[in-house]
């Protein structure tokens, strides 16, 4: 008997988030994996000590341990600080900025692969990529280059040769890509427009096409087209989007 299989990946925006769960935290990965994610999305920033880290903004908003809100900007502190943050005022022993290193480690013992949006270009991507093959995520993770084009992505391909790379449209252009070899199999481009035009010009830059910023009432556009990826707001139920 054939059986058919899910053609897309199902990536997670985040995690996902409830009541007493923030963002980009463990917990979020978690409840992402109980959700059926196959893919969690996540920030990479580093500490002033060099600790690659889990944060979407370039600082951090938290309480500390007196439940007083805090904020500190990641490139000017260090990590044993940022440990002692709780993003929510309770449940804070779950609210913790992580490490990418937990985050990778995380990916890897549920069997689930990550998108590492590179919030700082080129600067870290080499530290990054190492720290992908080193958590034994080779060929496992997709590298947001966030505008930092075929210089960042043939940087990584000499660390993670089985890497993925994904980036807008303007950045993933076949001219843009030129250099990179065999680029339609190692690259997807995002959009949340879902309109036959705007994906045809996807698709004729040759590259993957990722569906963000889904949500149950444009979900049927967007599936229309068959994405290879179907990425999930971290506050939208996954149940509700696959109906």
């Amino acid at each position: 008997m054939l059986r058919c299989k899910k053609t897309r990946i199902t990536s997670a925006h985040q995690g996902f988030v409830t009541d007493g769960i923030h963002s980009n935290t463990l917990a979020a990965y978690e409840l992402a994996a109980q959700k059926g994610a196959d893919m969690i999305e996540t920030d990479a920033r580093m500490t002033k000590d060099g600790v690659l880290i889990v944060n979407h903004d370039a600082d951090i908003r938290g309480y500390n341990k007196d439940g007083n809100e805090v904020t500190c900007l990641i490139s000017q502190t260090n990590y044993s600080d940022i440990q002692k943050i709780s993003l929510l005022k309770d449940n804070a022993d779950v609210n913790r900025v992580p490490t990418l290193k937990e985050a990778l480690d995380f990916a890897y013992k549920k069997g689930m692969c990550i998108n590492i949006d590179l919030k700082e270009g080129i600067k870290h991507a080499e530290q990054i990529a190492n720290l992908v093959v080193q958590t034994g995520m080779r060929g496992r993770t997709v590298y947001a280059t966030n505008g930092a084009g075929a210089e960042a992505v043939n940087l990584i391909l000499t660390i993670d040769p089985d890497a993925k790379f994904i980036d807008t449209k303007q950045n993933y252009t076949k001219e843009a890509l030129k250099s990179v070899k065999d680029y339609p199999s190692k690259c997807f481009v995002y959009t949340g427009d879902f309109s036959d035009e705007n994906i045809k010009q996807i698709r004729e830059s040759g590259c993957m096409l990722a569906a963000i910023s889904l949500n149950k009432d444009n979900a049927k556009d967007a599936f229309v087209h068959h994405p290879d990826m179907a990425e999930y707001p971290h506050t939208s139920d996954f149940s509700e989007i696959e109906k």
